[in-house]
């Protein structure tokens, strides 16, 4: 089954990192990517959540995320903690959607091609995400965001490098 929606308005690499600082200095040493937005997770989402940080940055039109996952909670990201402490290893591809129903249709079609949910969600009135497992294949996770006119400011905060 082809999937309509696959590749279309991609905007994200998201990178899973032991130590978010030192992935930071080494990107912007290596790439010049020196600007950040860093959010402490577990202040905007409580305890448990699985996720220290998360860190974005513009690099030109393309967001790249840095995720440093807790690595004694249950999340997504664990498994994906690279060994070195300024390490970062791809964990997934963004791509926007920009309505309710195109996020729903995105899903349906991502999962009626065996591509099951890993994990979806909301960040609060900013927009929903929703993880497809697309590992076997690509090597990494495809995620879905429906922006939310909230999500636009959120956005529009994020450095550009």
């Amino acid at each position: 089954m082809s999937i309509p929606v696959l590749f279309k308005q991609h905007f994200q690499i998201a990178y899973v990192v032991r130590n978010l600082a030192a992935a930071r200095t080494r990107l912007a040493r290596e790439f010049g990517v020196a600007e950040w937005d860093v959010m402490d997770m577990a202040a905007l989402m409580g305890p448990g959540h699985g996720t220290r940080y998360i860190g974005n940055s513009f690099a030109g039109d393309t967001m790249i995320e840095l995720i440093e996952p807790d690595p004694a909670g249950d999340s997504i990201y664990r498994d994906w903690i690279p060994a070195e402490e300024d390490g970062v290893r791809l964990h997934h591809l963004g791509f926007l959607v920009r309505s309710d129903e195109d996020f729903k249709a995105a899903i349906a079609q991502l999962g009626a091609a065996g591509y099951p949910t890993a994990v979806s969600g909301s960040f609060g009135d900013a927009l929903d995400y929703h993880y497809a497992d697309t590992t076997a294949l690509l090597g990494h996770y495809y995620e879905l965001i429906n922006l939310k006119p909230a999500g636009e400011q959120f956005f529009a905060r994020i450095p550009r490098n």
